[in-house]
């Protein structure tokens, strides 16, 4: 039987572990760069390799606003 505590642990670690993974989304969206989008489904479909992610990374930081 799970304890609230390992519950809280466990979601408390899926949200950070999704904020990280979007962090090229959010960064594209902060921005407001013109293939924010892009990088969004980039991101989501291919974000879990790890060249992919840093790649939408990068895409989002030298984006024209």
């Amino acid at each position: 039987m799970l304890s609230i505590i390992s519950i809280i642990a466990v979601t408390l670690t899926s949200i950070i572990g999704l904020i990280i993974y979007f962090v090229p989304s959010i960064v594209a969206f902060r921005r407001e760069t013109v293939s924010r989008w892009g990088i969004f489904f980039v991101n989501l479909f291919f974000g879990w390799t790890l060249l992919i992610w840093v790649v939408a990374l990068i895409w989002a930081c030298e984006g024209r606003r």
